[in-house]
Parts: structure tokens; C-alpha cells; sequence
């Protein structure tokens, strides 16, 4: 039976695993970075970034490979994560461990996460290695016990910095549990953070610049529960500001949601010790997005999800009969939503760097000037070396805020120039910006490109010919040739 779980969860990870669109900019960060070179500024690079340095390091060996091999780097873990979920479960007795692996094979959030070229899908698998060995060092303090437990929180430190708020709550539950504090557990907390820290303190300084976009709502909290069980996925960026935002998607949001109530509450019940670190580990990341210090979106809780799935797991296991049954509708819903366009494998990667990499080259453009990205961003699909380059984006954006125009003199007449536009972060009018440029709610950089996006097409239109527009996905590309 556990074979047959993982063969369905491998085949859902697979399935429309080639992306025409390319990589979109997360993943193309982890690329970068883990293609930068040792004895260059790796280290510098991964500094930048609002992330601890583990899957960058373990991305560096396939940065030469094709889209759909850096994509398999997630699928791996994705997978690996079954059976590991299955022991965990399995230490309260085997049907518990088989609808842990059943649950964690077809949740659409984790199928979702095994394609992407980010580190979501490993950290769900060191995760829920924490979660087996904090199982296994309750009921028994051995050497291999403890050894798995803090290899397994040391490798969610160095993936995710806000791993450290659960890693914290899971430790003291399990000294609560023993009734005892470990000088061990002390003594390598003490190291891992003087190793850390750097890491740590760096990123938690960039976090809010890195975030400048979110903005928390209470929707953010019920579209965690709705991200985690059920197939729509809402909150990867950010929350729409009501929860029934799409009366498409309201029978696959709600109904799962429905059928795991009352599974969800009885497992609360026997596994109220890891409902509780759950609990705080959001109400801390809660507290955290309130102050603007990280945007609240569910895969930065997905260190809980492990967890919530033992605790589902083991309700629908106490409901005996029609617990299975259950199990089994919540499982078809999932498998059948497949079939949908909605399923998480046909999401369109509407940001995705190779869209408007091949606008450009099927315009064959003199001269090509990137707005909001750097002409880096799209290396792994085109040869810039074949255009003269220019660019507007969020390092040198003052510069241009006051006359964007200046960005295009150097075009000589008679040549072409195409002009790239990332569409959801230039969205608003000159109309509106006009009215809206103090409010502190609308973030600075959607005013600033939106106002760099209309001055240049307003100056293209007005000494320019030969228009060419282009809109695909999140991007629009305009191509014109100069007349005077």
C-alpha cells in the first residue's frame, strides 16, 4: 500500500513539470545565486537574499541543467517526504502512518511546491524528519534519536530563518514532555547559533525591504487552512482581501475543508502538544506581519504542516469507519480536482523570465531596455549579447523617477527598440497616481513603476513608429522604431 501512495504522489509531482514559461523571479534568485561561483561573491550573493544558505548550496550541482532537471531537485524531497510522514505516523500505529503518506501524497500545496525551483518541498521534508524524531526522543532518549533530531533542526535553520521560531516551540515541548532540560540539546543550540547568527541577523534586517508588497488581512489566516487542504492554491503572494474571491473555486476550497472538520478536531485531541507549538509558531509569524517585519503567506508556514497532517491523520484514524471514508472522499476530491484547470501542475507562471525572452527575440530589436528587472534576470534564455542594453529597475529606479525618458535617448533614428514591462507591479494610471502618491498604504515601488511605465510609453507613442505590443502573461513588450 505505502508503494502504491508514493507511485501516486511521484506521478502527480511529475505531471506538466515542463514550464513553457521558465523560471519566474523566486526561482530565478535560487538559480542565480546558486550559480554564482565559490571563489566569487557566492557568499556575498546568498547575504542578499531573505533566506538561510542550505538550498543554495544544494542547487549548486544542477545549475547547468535544463528547467524541468532544477525542477526534479524539488520533486525529490517531495516525494521523500511520503514515506518519512508514513513513520512518523506509524509510530502511533500503521493505518495512522498510512494516512499520513495517503494525505502528504496528494496534497496539492506540497504537489505544487515539488515543481518549484525554490527550497518549500525540502524544508517539508526536514520538517517532518523533525517531526518523526521528536515522536521517537519522547518516547526514547537514545543517541540515534536525538543525533536524527538535531540533524534535522540544524538543516530547517540553515533553509529557512523562520524555521527558528518552530524549531524553538518543538524543543521546549519535548523538554516539557521529558521534564528535563538536555545540556546536549543546549550545548549544539549554543553552537548552531553562534554559526547561524550572521545568517540570521542579516536576513532578519532585509526582511522588510525584501517584502515591501504584503500587506496583512485576516483573510491571510483562513487562506492558510484553505492553501494547506485544499486543491486552489490563493496565497502563494498575497491575499485577496475577501476569502470567496472566485465563486470558480468556492466548492474546491470549502468542501475539503468541511469533510477534515471534525477529523481535524478529534486529532486535536491526541496530538494536542503539536497543535500547540502550531499555534504559537502562527501567532508569532501573525505578530511578525502585523509589525511589517515579513509578509504572511502559507509556504512560510510549512514548517507547521507536517504536523497538522499527523493531527488530521490521526482524527480521521479515531473515527475508525467513517473516518476511512472520509479519508477516502477528502483523497478523491484532491485526485479528481486533477482534472480541472485549477490543479496546482497546470498553474500558469505568468511572471515567468522566458515570456518576454521570446517576444524580444521574435522582435530581433536593436536595443532592448528592461523595466523593474535587471537584464540579468532573462541571461538563461536570451543572448544579450546580441542587443545593446538599458534598464530601469529597483537599485537605480530614483534616478529615472523624475524624468524616465531620459532612459531612451540614446536610441539613434531609424532603429528599434523594444521595452519591457512587468505588468503586476505597473499597474495604476497617471490619473490615479496623481491623486494616490501620499498614501502610505499603496507601496512605493507600484507607484514608481507604474509612473516610469506611462511616461514611456507616452514618449514612445510620441516619437516613435512601427508599434508592436505584446502582452502575455504578467508582461507587456512594446516594440517601436525611432523617427527623429
Amino acid at each position: 500500500m505505502l508503494l502504491f501512495i508514493i507511485i501516486i504522489g511521484l506521478l502527480l509531482r511529475l505531471s506538466f513539470i515542463n514550464k513553457p514559461e521558465g523560471l519566474w523571479n523566486d526561482e530565478y534568485v535560487s538559480w542565480y545565486v546558486a550559480n554564482t561561483p565559490f571563489q566569487g561573491s557566492f557568499w556575498e550573493e546568498v547575504l542578499k537574499q531573505c533566506h538561510m544558505p542550505f538550498y543554495y548550496l544544494y542547487l549548486k550541482p544542477f545549475v547547468h541543467c535544463s528547467d524541468i532537471i532544477l525542477r526534479l531537485t524539488s520533486v525529490l524531497p517531495g516525494v521523500l517526504a511520503i514515506p518519512v510522514m508514513y513513520l512518523a505516523g506509524k509510530e502511533y500505529s500503521k493505518k495512522t502512518g498510512i494516512y499520513a503518506a495517503a494525505i502528504t501524497a496528494v496534497l496539492s500545496f506540497l504537489v505544487y511546491y515539488s515543481q518549484e525551483v525554490r527550497f518549500y518541498s525540502l524544508l517539508f521534508l526536514f520538517t517532518a524528519l523533525c517531526l518523526l524524531f521528536t515522536i521517537k526522543l519522547i518516547k526514547d532518549s537514545s543517541k540515534i534519536n536525538f543525533t536524527g533530531y538535531i540533524i534535522s533542526c540544524l538543516l530547517i535553520l540553515s533553509t529557512h530563518v523562520l524555521g527558528g521560531i518552530y524549531v524553538l516551540f518543538n524543543t521546549l515541548y519535548i523538554i516539557y514532555k521529558k521534564k528535563r532540560i538536555s545540556m546536549k540539546i543546549v550545548i549544539i543550540a549554543l553552537i548552531a547559533g553562534i554559526l547561524l547568527y550572521p545568517f540570521g541577523m542579516n536576513i532578519l534586517r532585509m526582511l522588510p525591504s525584501s517584502q515591501w508588497w504584503g500587506i496583512f488581512s485576516y483573510t491571510n489566516v483562513l487562506f492558510l487552512f484553505s492553501d494547506f487542504f485544499s486543491p486552489i492554491l490563493t496565497n502563494n503572494v498575497n491575499a485577496p482581501p475577501v476569502f470567496f474571491y472566485n465563486k470558480n473555486y468556492v466548492f474546491w476550497m470549502t468542501f475539503p475543508l468541511i469533510i477534515i472538520f471534525i477529523p481535524f478536531i478529534e486529532g486535536l485531541k491526541r496530538f494536542r502538544g503539536f497543535a500547540v507549538v502550531s499555534a504559537l509558531t502562527i501567532a508569532v509569524m501573525v505578530m511578525l506581519a502585523l509589525s511589517g517585519k515579513v509578509v504572511f503567506i502559507t509556504k512560510y508556514s510549512i514548517e507547521i504542516l507536517p504536523a497538522l497532517i499527523l493531527i488530521l491523520a490521526g482524527g480521521f484514524r479515531i473515527l475508525k469507519k467513517s473516518g476511512f471514508v472520509l479519508l477516502i472522499i477528502f483523497i478523491l476530491i484532491h485526485l479528481c480536482s486533477f482534472f480541472s484547470p485549477y490543479y496546482v501542475t497546470k498553474i500558469n507562471r505568468s511572471e515567468g523570465n522566458r515570456i518576454p525572452a521570446e517576444i524580444v527575440k521574435s522582435r530581433k530589436p536593436d536595443t532592448i531596455i528592461f523595466t523593474y528587472y535587471e537584464p540579468n534576470r532573462f541571461e538563461r534564455y536570451i543572448d544579450l549579447a546580441a542587443f545593446d542594453t538599458a534598464y530601469i529597475s529597483k537599485i537605480n529606479r530614483f534616478e529615472y523617477k523624475e524624468n524616465p525618458e531620459a532612459i531612451l535617448k540614446d536610441i539613434k533614428p531609424g532603429n528599434t527598440v523594444s521595452v519591457i514591462f512587468l505588468d503586476s507591479v505597473s499597474f495604476f494610471s497617471e490619473d490615479f497616481i496623481r491623486l494616490n502618491n501620499q498614501n502610505s498604504k499603496i507601496p512605493e515601488m507600484f507607484i514608481t513603476f507604474s509612473h516610469i511605465k506611462n511616461c514611456l510609453i507616452k514618449e514612445l507613442d510620441k516619437n516613435y513608429t512601427d508599434f508592436k505590443l505584446d502582452r502575455l502573461g504578467s508582461w507587456t513588450v512594446i516594440t517601436a522604431k525611432k523617427t527623429n
